[in-house]
């Protein structure tokens, strides 16, 4: 996020020109206290935002009477106080921590397979490959972990067999259970490419979602990513929602 993108992001209508000024300053200082920004500068960014030309003379002298502003040393420039700039800190911070919309990618498993799927799968296919892009290892391994669990679950209740994968309180067993289930299953006879790369992948998931000395690195997704692959779309096709 640069200094135009943030002005636009906290910009409201009932701000007033000095507040602007304040958020522009606490932005151009969030690292160093002692950087400032002229005057022109900031009317600049204000108009960035959408704002009509503003008029450098007036919001000078309205600096120059302000309180909570001071002069940079030796040059033409404002710089927000200590104080105010710690009163801004927890507003401005959550601001800029916005998450960055994740571009869609094929890096785990391609889009095109899991198209006109269902909407919750195809979003989660989204997690996995946004997961992995962003170094988020563990992340994308749990999220891999829902995915077949959910495809599995997809596949009994194609066939009208729930009951098969569920606990005595009627909620569905966990991915270990399903596993044991599905892979003794002769009515659905999954093929042996799909139960060794389902087995591959429990020992990666397990040690995501529950070892707390563990973390997943790229290498650990590369090496099951193509099982993960052909074990979802023999799921899907098992289905029937391909």
């Amino acid at each position: 996020m640069d200094i135009f993108s943030f002005i636009k992001n906290v910009d409201k209508p009932n701000m007033s020109t000095l507040e602007r000024a304040y958020a522009i300053l606490w932005w151009a200082g969030r690292e160093d206290n002692t950087i400032g920004m002229s005057t022109n500068e900031i009317c600049k960014v204000i108009e960035s935002a959408g704002h009509p030309k503003q008029n450098v003379s007036r919001i000078n002298t309205q600096l120059l009477k302000d309180k909570l502003v001071c002069k940079v040393p030796g040059k033409e420039q404002w710089r927000l106080k200590v104080h105010p700039r710690i009163q801004l800190d927890e507003k401005y911070e959550q601001a800029i921590s916005i998450p960055k919309k994740l571009k869609p990618t094929d890096s785990v498993l391609p889009r095109a397979l899991f198209n006109n799927t269902r909407g919750y799968i195809e979003k989660v296919v989204f997690q996995i490959n946004g997961s992995y892009d962003s170094g988020l290892f563990d992340c994308c391994a749990v999220m891999c972990r829902r995915l077949l669990e959910t495809l599995i679950i997809e596949v009994y209740e194609s066939v009208n067999r729930t009951g098969d994968i569920k606990n005595n309180d009627g909620h569905f067993f966990m991915f270990s259970d399903l596993l044991k289930v599905f892979e003794k299953d002769g009515n659905l006879n999954p093929s042996r490419n799909t139960k060794q790369a389902l087995s591959d992948f429990k020992k990666l998931g397990d040690l995501s979602a529950h070892n707390r000395r563990f973390n997943a690195r790229k290498e650990d997704i590369d090496r099951i990513r193509d099982g993960i692959r052909t074990a979802s779309e023999e799921l899907l096709h098992l289905s029937k929602i391909i």
